[in-house]
């Protein structure tokens, strides 16, 4: 079988879903991009056992795709590289752990146990304490909400959740944690992170699929639309949603650049294009769509996840697109987009996050159970850092603190 064949195998398996009803589309995606990346990650498990029978083991072990470095048209920034510093904390949820990596000598640390299976974190204000959600599994049946103290990287008392948290954004204050649960739930609940205590759960008007919070605390989310995705602003205290922006497709990210300003929304309305959507949070209005293709190759795969990470500045955005194991810059200020960069290994690049001095970016891959770091300024995919157990890894998140 050649490398085009492995391709279309893996293709079936990460495909989009077909067009369906809304009742049987929501139970199949579960309302979340992060369950539609556990759901990928298991399909593409299926099909790589398959690839196994039929080849052996190169076709799992050996690289699909290009692997030569795509050069980052920007230049390097003036003056030496300076290396980075801080941690990396990187989900695994197959593993049910979360492990620490030391930026300064790329060494991942001793992997910090979570009750359930992780499937998505957000740090705190501050950057001393992670909040990491986890979904019942048959050892741990419970869905919970584990605090991380990230001074000493020891796991703090699980905080039991009427739902699984889709989604965590914490208040600027650090005093409250906000989650999502998307279908059935259609949930917002508050959590008094000093009593570790979930309030009262608001149900929303539609299934929610990302929430994030802007730094003056106002909050968005985006939801499932009768025609497609939506983004809009949501009242922490009743729940109201706000004006809609139709995004054209289904939102696989969501992010806040760093002044504040804007959120920035991920879709792919069609295959082989990705569009990224600046969204003017003052005014809750749409800018004009980015959109560029996802083929790295001869061919091309179609599907999430997806992912969206900023530079300090915010100057820069890096979409991670985990079915071509690509991460493409855009420039914000003339909203284009370069050169994808290929990141070598197996197909991955399903989460991303960027260090503090702006100079490197780290690619979570589950497939390979590595986390890759890539020099921005010439976008070169430097030596995987090699965490993790194979295909049933699931690195969920990755998150960085100073």
């Amino acid at each position: 079988m050649d490398e085009t064949s492995v391709r279309g195998l893996l293709e079936i398996a990460l495909g989009d879903e077909p067009p369906i009803g809304p009742v049987t589309r929501n139970s199949l995606r579960l309302g979340i991009k992060l369950r539609r990346r556990s759901r990928m990650r298991r399909a593409a498990g299926g099909a790589a056992v398959v690839i196994a029978m039929a080849v052996a083991i190169p076709a799992v072990t050996g690289v699909l795709g290009h692997t030569a470095a795509t050069r980052h048209p920007a230049p390097r920034p003036a003056g030496p590289w300076v290396p980075p510093t801080g941690t990396a904390y990187v989900i695994n949820s197959g593993g049910g752990t979360v492990t620490p990596i030391d930026l300064a000598t790329s060494m991942p640390g001793t992997p910090i146990i979570i009750s359930g299976e992780p499937t998505t974190m957000t740090i705190a204000p501050g950057g001393k304490t992670a909040y990491v959600s986890s979904g019942g599994t048959n050892s741990a049946p419970a869905q919970t909400m584990t605090p991380i103290d990230l001074t000493t990287n020891t796991a703090g008392k699980p905080i039991t959740l009427q739902w699984p948290a889709d989604e965590i954004v914490v208040t600027p204050d650090g005093k409250t944690a906000y989650i999502i649960n998307g279908f059935p739930s259609r949930t917002l609940t508050p959590v008094d992170l000093a009593t570790s205590t979930p309030g009262k759960s608001i149900t929303l008007s539609e299934p929610p699929d990302a929430i994030v919070m802007a730094p003056d605390g106002n909050a968005y989310v985006t939801i499932q639309g009768a025609t497609g995705d939506e983004f809009m602003s949501a009242d922490l205290t009743t729940g109201r949603l706000g004006r809609p922006v139709k995004l054209g497709g289904q939102a696989d990210a969501v992010a806040i650049a760093p002044d504040g300003k804007t959120a920035y929304v991920v879709t792919q309305p069609a295959k082989m294009v990705i569009r990224v959507t600046p969204i003017n949070l003052r005014t809750v209005t749409a800018g004009r769509p980015i959109n560029f293709s996802t083929k790295p190759g001869p061919a091309s795969f179609f599907g999430q996840p997806l992912a969206i990470a900023f530079t300090p500045q915010g100057t820069t955005a890096y979409v991670a697109n985990g079915a071509t194991s690509t991460v493409t810059p855009v420039d914000l200020a003339t909203s284009t987009a370069g050169k994808p960069i290929n990141i070598s290994g197996k197909p991955g690049a399903d989460a991303i996050a960027i260090s503090p001095n702006g100079t490197t970016a780290y690619v979570a891959n589950q497939p390979s159970s590595t986390v890759t770091p890539v020099d921005l300024a010439t976008g070169t995919p430097e030596k995987p850092i090699k965490i993790g157990h194979g295909w049933d890894s699931g690195f969920e998140a990755i998150a960085i603190v100073p």
